[in-house]
């Protein structure tokens, strides 16, 4: 595994809470399930901390980041608008994505467990900016979903935040079917908007 492979699996086992927020980071064990060394692993997590994802502790070595209010508030009121623009700019072939945002609502509406249910969403969320034809805003609010992973298994945890998702997904889609772009984008705003307070509310 070479050492750009070995920062990327780090990278998502931290954002997947599969390295829960605040655990520490075992080098050795790490090294050992993964079939490398130490220094490699050290490397990676050094590069993670400059990213934010890690950080040292004098006492307890490498652990992941914890979860942090301020960057609730600063990362999705930001998500909020690039996507009601994005839904603003798709125009007429928004109204052609109704069919599979209800279905993908479908599947979300049934998922169990904290990690399905935000695959669902995520998903969700990009099918309904995929036609805005600007991939340079998609980029963006793709890197932002990113950030944001570990929040959302907060979030999904909880079966009422979960309920209140589908029902505003449910209105999302009802809007585009309808081929009303502006409730769409006020609508998708709105759901993302009020993820925040409800996360910051646990925070």
């Amino acid at each position: 595994m070479n050492r750009a492979d070995l920062e990327e699996l780090l990278r998502t086992r931290i954002l997947a809470a599969e390295i829960a927020p605040g655990e520490r980071i075992n080098e050795s064990a790490l090294a050992e399930d993964l079939g490398v060394s130490r220094t490699p692993v050290r490397e990676a997590l050094l590069r993670l901390e400059g990213g934010g994802l890690v950080r040292f502790d004098r006492g307890r070595g490498f652990l992941a980041a914890e979860l942090s209010a301020d960057e609730v508030r600063e990362t999705y009121p930001i998500i909020a608008h690039l996507e009601e623009w994005a839904v603003r700019g798709t125009g007429p072939a928004l109204r052609g994505l109704a069919p599979k945002l209800t279905e993908i609502n479908s599947a979300f509406a049934a998922a169990a467990e904290p990690a399905t249910a935000h695959g669902f969403d995520a998903e969700f969320h990009r099918v309904l900016v995929s036609r805005c034809g600007n991939t340079r805003l998609l980029e963006l609010i793709n890197g932002l979903w990113r950030t944001i992973r570990r929040y959302e298994h907060v979030y999904f945890a909880d079966a009422a935040d979960h309920r209140v998702s589908v029902a505003q997904h449910a209105e999302i889609a009802a809007a585009v079917a309808a081929g009303d772009g502006d409730l769409a984008a006020r609508a998708v705003a709105e759901n993302t908007t009020e993820s925040m307070y409800l996360l910051l509310a646990r925070l």
